[in-house]
């Protein structure tokens, strides 16, 4: 609750100083007691009654008018403060979520029960609920297979990612695309996070099988090692998610990857194993707030400014309107 303009936010630092508003009452009551006794004007005694003038009447006016300058001067030497509330200052992640599209993710055999569902209807499903647990960080998707393309940028726009992540299409089986660029993905990952803002910038990538592109030695795509290279001198962080009935094989295939960035390497073979990995990374990568979000501010100022101005005025009124002029 709210009494003009006060509520619980307010406080005195120096809460003993306010006694001193008794020191007014008391000097009042000394006045009263000093003060000389009325002349009897005795030609007028004849008069039943007289009536009181307008300045009779407000006199007290002035001396109103100063007590309540003392009472907020002393407000002021108690240093009244409120609380207020700071935005919440965090630090920022930016992920990049890298999904293979080739066509071996097309396989059913990630889950017994649910025949129908893919390696990337699993892998989709767990990056929607990786993007909706993470409201305040930037995220965006890259698909690769041979080649990598940017699908969304970094965004807080989550509900336009998880639509562009809900229409990605596997790359067919036998079309000259259909292969497995991972060092290809990752370079163009850290590429994008290169000049982000964030102080933090992570990569998560998934897939299925080893790299296929760069193994050839005339291929010019750059290897997962030397992309490795590349996003741990922009600080961007990598962790690799290999997921199929061969995913201890490809994860320890990835594990130095991921090690080189000061990320980890993880197996999913089945689609509980994928969401709990999602998981870990949630918890291993999660936003950083710092929590200060009051602060004390000083408020005497507004007091000890309207403590003069009604002082002041008060001595004005005096001197104008009820003091004698010689």
């Amino acid at each position: 609750m709210s009494w003009f303009g006060f509520d619980a936010t307010w406080s005195f630092a120096n809460p003993q100083l306010l006694w001193l508003a008794l020191l007014m009452p008391v000097a009042l009551l000394i006045r009263l007691l000093r003060r000389p006794p009325a002349k009897d004007f005795a030609q007028y005694a004849f008069v039943p009654f007289l009536p009181r003038s307008r300045r009779q009447h407000t006199r007290g006016v002035p001396l109103l008018l100063q007590g309540c300058a003392w009472f907020l001067l002393v407000a002021a030497m108690a240093r009244p403060q409120q609380q207020q509330r700071l935005p919440i200052e965090e630090e920022g992640i930016d992920l990049l979520l890298c999904m293979d599209l080739s066509s071996s993710m097309s396989a059913t055999d990630l889950d017994a029960l649910s025949a129908a569902a893919t390696r990337l209807d699993f892998a989709r499903s767990a990056a929607v609920a990786f993007i909706e647990g993470r409201p305040s960080d930037r995220i965006g998707l890259i698909s690769f297979a041979r080649d990598a393309q940017l699908i969304c940028p970094p965004t807080l726009d989550h509900r336009s990612l998880l639509t562009l992540l809900g229409d990605l299409q596997l790359v067919p089986e036998g079309r000259e695309d259909d292969a497995t660029g991972i060092g290809t993905a990752l370079a163009r990952a850290a590429v994008h996070l290169r000049d982000t803002p964030a102080n933090s910038k992570v990569v998560v990538l998934l897939t299925d099988g080893e790299e296929t592109v760069a193994t050839d030695p005339s291929s010019a795509a750059i290897k997962p090692l030397e992309a490795a290279a590349l996003s741990r001198d922009w600080n961007v962080r990598v962790y690799a998610i290999a997921t199929g009935p061969d995913a201890e094989a490809t994860r320890s295939t990835l594990q130095n990857v991921a090690a080189t960035t000061g990320g980890r390497a993880f197996a999913a073979r089945d689609g509980a194993a994928l969401e709990q990995v999602y998981a870990a990374i949630d918890q291993l990568e999660r936003t950083r707030f710092q929590r200060l979000p009051w602060r004390q501010v000083d408020r005497f100022l507004p007091f000890i400014l309207g403590g003069l101005l009604l002082w002041f005025a008060g001595v004005w009124l005096r001197r104008r309107f009820w003091e004698v002029q010689s």
